[in-house]
């Protein structure tokens, strides 16, 4: 029997990789999230896509790298990290968390040639040493050759930003954020009038506020913070009249999130947050427009993602999956919506109201306990739920 080559045994510990890609994607962003708060992953979903599309190009373009041998970056370095540092610099994320994040996804991918190194069981010890070393020699000049260029970009995409009138603006914008002083007229806003913050997503985005604020008669300041990611408000007595808002809401193909009304500075910020927290959410669901009153709850218990994947599981999962789980789950969720009124949760549902009984019956056998004697937490667990089956587990 011929032994195996050391480039033979390299590329197949690349193809060994190359078979987690996705697990191993999943488990950069969660670390980025946990140990990397200022990256914006788990809270900014433009940024997190653009995360997940970098890790996924630089694990390809490394991997290549530890087949080939050579230059590590014979074609330049990867788009999507290029991209990646470019909205990075757009949406404030400072440049030592981006570059944390490459020495994170190092860490998460050496393990994996760890792994893949170990189990190669046709070969001795001194073989997947030698091998492990070369891999590893590698990956870490893959990873040196592409942070100056990801620097490079961050910084000539940031002063050309800084140099901007709108990114004066909205530097203006952050910094009354933080909680600083800032000069009303400066933004051609007025900052003690009643406020109700907006994030668009989608194509025109900032446009779309801008009709929205001119169909209710409100003031608008709109900046941009992402290629298709705005942050608005919408101000004066206008804003704070809900009739008049959903009159204001059109058919845009893209997606709205808002906060609730508040006066003055401390409103301006109060609204914002809640408008980013709705944001959160309505990437997930892909709805086109996302109350903050709406989804109030879910915006507190996924402050702890893990937590809330936990609590959902132990509340929902004796229902089943599939299509049995999702007929029970719908019919609980009618049942409670229509005050624990089982025939006009039949009709609600297209279904009779044998059906119906026939269902809850199941529900509180496989829950082991009368349905309202969880109400809140099934109810909770139900909205938690819709929010978690659109959102990837780490």
């Amino acid at each position: 029997m011929v032994a195996p080559t050391q480039q033979h045994l390299v590329e197949r510990v690349a193809d060994a990789i190359r078979a987690r890609e996705q697990e191993l994607v999943s488990r950069m962003l969660s670390r980025f999230a946990a140990d990397v708060p200022d990256s914006g992953v788990g809270t900014d979903p433009e940024m997190s896509a653009a995360m997940r599309r970098s890790c996924h190009g630089n694990l390809h373009a490394a991997l290549a790298h530890a087949v080939r041998d050579g230059d590590p970056l014979p074609y330049g370095p990867p788009p999507d990290a290029i991209e990646e540092a470019r909205i990075g610099a757009r949406v404030g994320m400072p440049l030592i968390a981006g570059l944390r994040t490459y020495r994170i996804g190092e860490a998460v991918a050496w393990e994996a040639l760890q792994d893949a190194v170990d189990g190669l069981e046709d070969v001795g010890p001194s073989t997947r040493s030698a091998l492990l070393r070369r891999c590893t020699q590698r990956m870490f000049a893959y990873v040196d050759a592409v942070i100056p260029f990801v620097v490079d970009e961050y910084t000539r995409e940031r002063e050309r930003l800084l140099r901007s009138r709108e990114q004066r603006r909205v530097q203006l914008v952050r910094d009354l954020l933080d909680g600083s002083d800032v000069d009303a007229g400066a933004l051609g806003y007025d900052l003690a009038a009643i406020h109700r913050a907006v994030v668009a997503w989608g194509p025109g985005a900032e446009a779309e506020i801008a009709r929205i604020a001119e169909a209710i008669g409100a003031q608008c300041l709109a900046v941009s913070v992402g290629e298709q990611t705005c942050w608005g408000w919408l101000g004066g007595v206008a804003a704070g009249e809900e009739r008049g808002l959903r009159d204001g809401l059109g058919g845009w193909e893209g997606g709205l999130a808002l906060g609730r009304p508040g006066t003055g500075p401390d409103g301006f910020r109060r609204s914002h947050r809640e408008a980013r927290s709705a944001h959160r959410i309505g990437a997930a669901t892909g709805d086109a427009v996302t109350r903050f009153d709406d989804v109030a709850l879910e915006s507190v218990l996924l402050a702890y993602v893990e937590g809330a994947r936990a609590f959902v599981a132990a509340e929902l999962g004796p229902l089943g999956d599939g299509r049995d789980g999702a007929k029970l789950r719908e019919t609980l969720s009618a049942y409670f919506a229509c005050g624990f009124n089982a025939s006009a949760a039949a009709a609600a549902l297209g279904v009779n109201d044998r059906t119906v009984a026939y269902r809850l019956h199941g529900i509180e056998e496989r829950l082991g306990r009368p349905v309202r004697a969880r109400q809140a937490e099934l109810q909770a667990a139900i909205r938690l739920e819709r929010v978690l089956v659109a959102t990837p587990a780490p």
